[in-house]
């Protein structure tokens, strides 16, 4: 009976372990930008304003206001098919990093560059209004 509870009590600290390493892969500079470039390319606001900083909040917010008076072109955005070729990583310090993401959005390549800071331990993409 001992064997059988120190048996469970290891398979339950290894599935902890396991867990702790991938929300740990979850917040690197390239898994933040593919998570707020999805939402970015298919006009997922809610999933914008969790992957951005909150001085970007004002960005996504004017994104949002703008996108209310053209409900046709965002359910069409919100219909895109996006697929990723690449996520890089140009620059990256212990607080600030840039990456470039490489993708199709229905079938038609682009590039973009996404600035991204650690906010709170937590790296975030940060949008500036033109």
């Amino acid at each position: 009976m001992k064997r059988r509870n120190w048996i469970l009590l290891l398979a339950c600290i290894c599935l902890l372990g396991l867990s702790c390493q991938n929300s740990k892969k979850k917040n690197t500079p390239e898994a933040v930008t593919e998570s707020f470039a999805k939402a970015f390319y298919t006009a997922d606001f809610t999933h914008m304003y969790e992957y951005t900083t909150k001085k970007s909040d004002i960005a996504v917010k004017t994104m949002q206001n703008a996108m209310k008076n053209h409900q046709e072109r965002l359910e069409e955005i919100k219909n895109n098919k996006v697929v990723f070729d690449s996520i890089t990583v140009e620059t990256c310090t212990d607080s600030t990093a840039t990456c470039v993401t490489a993708v199709k959005i229905n079938d038609v390549p682009r590039q973009d560059k996404w600035d991204l800071l650690k906010e709170n331990d937590e790296w975030k993409v940060t949008l500036v209004l033109p």
